[in-house]
C-alpha cells in the first residue's frame, strides 16, 4: 500500500527497532495522509521532542553557528555562547509548547505536557558548548583550512539507496578533508563508530577521514576513523538489510490502513516517551495490547 522507500537513516532504524507501529505511523501514514487532518496531526506529534532531546539539538546548532562565525573571523566569548544557548533553548521549548497546544486544539488528549526551560539543563548545555569550542583538536582544525556546514537532512546515494548520515561539517585542510560529526547522546561502541564512519565517508572521497566528537557524561571524546572499502561495503549490506526490514513492516499494513498486524513496541520503556502513544492500544497497557493482537492473529 505504501510506495517503495529505499531510504535509510539512523533515526528510522532506531524507531523501527523500538516500535514497528510507531515507525509505520511516522514514515507511512503520516506521509501518505499529509494533506489530511490525521496525517497533519501525526506530523505535529512527531515534531514534539522531549526537553532532553531539544537540549542536545540546541547544542549542535549553537556550536555550528559558532564555527561558521569563527571561520568568517567573528569570535564568540563564553558569555556570548551562554546567552545564545539560553535564547535558542528557550525558543525551542516555546515551539514545543505551541505544537502541544495545536494537538490539544484538535481534541487530541495526548500525554504531552507543556514545560518551561529548566536552569540546570541550560547550564549543562552551555557547559557542553564551551567545552567543545575549547577542545584542542577542534581548535587545531579551525587554525587552518576552511569549513563547510552540511545540513543533517542532506542525503547521499548509493545505487538506488538514499542514505542520511551526513557530517555536521567538512573541514578542508592542507592534510586532506575531514568529515566532522557530533554524537550528542553518548559514546557509541567501536563497531558502531566504524559503521557510522563508513556511511558518513560516502559524503567525502576515498581519502577523507571521519572525526567523531562524542559527548558522554559532560565530556567530549574524539575518534578519527579512516574507513577502507570493505568496511563501507559491509555497512551498505547492513543498510540494505535494514531497508528490507522496513519494507516488510510497511507491507503488513492492511486495507483501510489496518494496523492490527503491525507489531507493537519491544518493551514498555519504548512507550514511555512515544510521540503517538495517544493513538495506540498500548496506551492502556502494552502487555494487554499484545495479547489482544495475538488473539486477532490466531483467528
Amino acid at each position: 500500500m505504501f510506495p517503495h522507500q529505499p531510504t535509510w537513516s539512523k533515526s528510522r532504524i532506531n524507531l523501527l527497532q523500538r516500535c514497528p507501529r510507531a515507525f509505520v505511523l511516522r514514515y507511512g501514514l503520516a506521509q501518505l495522509s499529509r494533506h489530511h487532518e490525521r496525517g497533519q496531526m501525526l506530523t505535529i506529534a512527531f515534531q514534539i521532542q522531549t526537553p532532553w532531546i531539544l537540549l542536545h539539538q540546541t547544542i549542535r546548532e549553537v556550536v555550528l553557528d559558532y564555527l561558521e562565525d569563527h571561520a568568517n573571523g567573528t569570535q564568540w566569548s563564553n558569555g556570548v555562547i551562554g546567552s545564545r544557548f539560553k535564547m535558542d533553548y528557550q525558543k525551542a521549548m516555546q515551539n514545543r509548547n505551541r505544537l502541544i497546544e495545536r494537538l490539544q486544539e484538535h481534541n487530541h488528549h495526548t500525554l504531552f505536557q507543556q514545560k518551561q526551560p529548566e536552569q540546570h539543563l541550560i547550564e549543562m548545555g552551555v557547559d557542553a558548548c564551551i567545552k567543545l569550542t575549547q577542545h584542542p583538536f577542534l581548535r587545531k582544525l579551525l587554525a587552518q583550512g576552511t569549513i563547510e556546514r552540511i545540513e543533517l537532512t542532506t542525503p547521499t546515494h548509493h545505487g538506488k539507496l538514499r542514505l542520511y548520515s551526513a557530517p555536521d561539517f567538512i573541514h578542508y585542510g592542507p592534510e586532506g578533508n575531514s568529515l566532522i560529526k557530533f554524537n550528542l547522546y553518548g559514546l557509541p561502541s567501536r563497531n558502531e563508530r566504524e559503521r557510522q564512519a563508513a556511511l558518513t565517508n560516502l559524503y567525502g572521497d576515498q581519502d577523507s577521514t571521519v572525526v567523531l566528537f562524542s559527548l558522554k557524561r559532560r565530556r567530549w571524546f574524539v575518534n578519527r576513523i579512516a574507513s577502507v572499502s570493505n568496511q563501507i561495503e559491509q555497512s551498505i549490506l547492513l543498510v540494505k538489510n535494514d531497508v528490507g526490514h522496513m519494507q516488510s513492516v510497511l507491507s503488513q499494513v492492511g486495507k483501510n490502513n489496518d494496523l492490527s498486524l503491525v507489531p507493537l513496541a519491544d518493551s514498555y520503556r519504548s512507550c514511555m516517551n512515544c510521540n503517538v502513544r495517544f493513538l495506540c492500544p498500548a496506551q492502556y497497557g502494552l502487555e494487554q495490547a499484545k495479547a489482544e493482537q495475538r488473539s486477532l492473529m490466531c483467528q
